[in-house]
């Protein structure tokens, strides 16, 4: 489950038209934006990021 963008409720990944608020559930509205959450994700993925790449470091492969 994800955060829709438009109204911060959940939503199944991949929702295109969130079925609480009728809104694109993929493009960040501003209340996802004002609220932090667009920060709290691109967070989120750095840390991903960050960890895919110390497991392909470890297990000796290219970048």
């Amino acid at each position: 489950m994800v955060l829709c963008r438009q109204c911060v409720r959940y939503v199944f990944e991949g929702t295109v038209v969130c079925p609480h608020c009728g809104g694109d559930a993929r493009e960040t509205g501003e209340r996802y934006r004002d609220g932090g959450y667009l920060a709290v994700e691109t967070m989120q993925r750095i840390d991903r990021l960050r960890s895919a790449a110390a497991d392909r470091a470890s297990r000796g492969e290219d970048e």
